[in-house]
């Protein structure tokens, strides 16, 4: 009897250690998955803002007309950091999924062994309740030999489901722990898997991107800005610049072909090489039909029968 005693209080330190076991390890994965979750809303914070590193990059590159060779670096720059996020956005994507995901699957896990660590306490004041039942009949009908039989029979079967339960209790513990370091290995493991794979993956994208600044030829960029300096008018794109030539283009032809070209007030200007020539061209056309006239009136006066055309016909062979 005393050995039976301790049996079943060894049983039920068993039970109390396993169930202690089980909190812990679900306090403890609660609290892996709750810093995972914000070392991943972290790195997913990082990846947007290296998305607008790359937009305003793009858009400073696109703006500079003057310096070729910075804004030749600063579009590779943006390339190099866009395609940095993307792999910072592969990088969350296997952080919650193979991390998060997995430390949370104990959540369920834990109440179900602690489920299971229940039934042991249920099996074990089943047996005590029938035990108690036996001894309660022996008491008030000790010759009632039915009634201790049927007693003693459901203790028989309490104290065995008890003995199943504990057995069963032994082997889920067991395979609980085996379960959790084999997870926990396997989900860090991914975790620093994942985080090698994006940084190498980083380290070869920033070395492209250290290239790319690296290239920009500073001597090269103030010459031009320099030069720039000298003609504004120089720097602009070659969109304006060939919008610009053709609005001058049309305004000097317009005052070329202007009858009555208009004069600001007080301001003496002298006539342009092109409105001289165009002077000279009139004057020679009207001294050509005037020597024309000249010769058709002579012709027309000394024969009156010829036609007064000046061209005479072709006669026929």
């Amino acid at each position: 009897m005393l050995n039976t005693f301790r049996a079943r209080t060894n049983c039920e330190q068993e039970a109390k250690f396993v169930q202690d076991r089980i909190v812990s390890v679900e306090r403890t994965v609660a609290e892996l998955c709750h810093v995972f979750a914000q070392y991943s809303r972290k790195a997913a914070r990082l990846r947007d803002k290296g998305d607008e590193i790359a937009k305003i990059t793009l858009e400073h590159a696109e703006t500079e007309n003057i310096n070729k060779s910075l804004s030749l670096a600063l579009e590779n720059f943006a390339d190099c950091i866009s395609l940095l996020s993307s792999y910072g956005d592969l990088r969350v994507q296997n952080i919650e999924t193979k991390v998060i995901k997995e430390f949370g699957r104990y959540e369920d896990i834990c109440k179900h062994a602690k489920d299971e660590v229940k039934q042991i306490y249920n099996a074990r004041e089943k047996e005590i309740a029938r035990k108690r039942q036996l001894e309660r009949i022996k008491e008030r009908n000790p010759r009632n030999r039915q009634q201790i039989i049927q007693a003693e029979t459901e203790l028989v079967k309490a104290s065995a489901e008890f003995s199943k339960t504990l057995h069963n209790l032994e082997e889920k513990s067991t395979e609980f722990e085996k379960q959790k370091l084999h997870d926990v290995k396997s989900i860090l493991l991914d975790f620093v898997s994942t985080e090698m794979g994006y940084h190498a993956k980083a380290l070869e994208v920033l070395t492209n991107a250290y290239k790319a600044v690296s290239s920009i030829d500073e001597e090269a960029d103030l010459q031009e800005f320099k030069r720039s300096l000298r003609h504004p008018d120089a720097s602009r794109g070659s969109r304006s610049r060939s919008l610009f030539r053709s609005a001058n283009s049309l305004g000097s032809l317009g005052a070329l072909f202007s009858s009555n070209p208009k004069k600001p007030d007080g301001i003496p200007r002298s006539r342009s090489k092109s409105q001289e020539t165009l002077d000279s061209m009139k004057q020679s056309i009207s001294e050509t039909e005037d020597s024309l006239s000249d010769t058709n009136i002579s012709e027309n006066l000394s024969d009156p029968e010829e036609p007064s055309s000046p061209i005479k016909p072709r006669k026929r062979k």
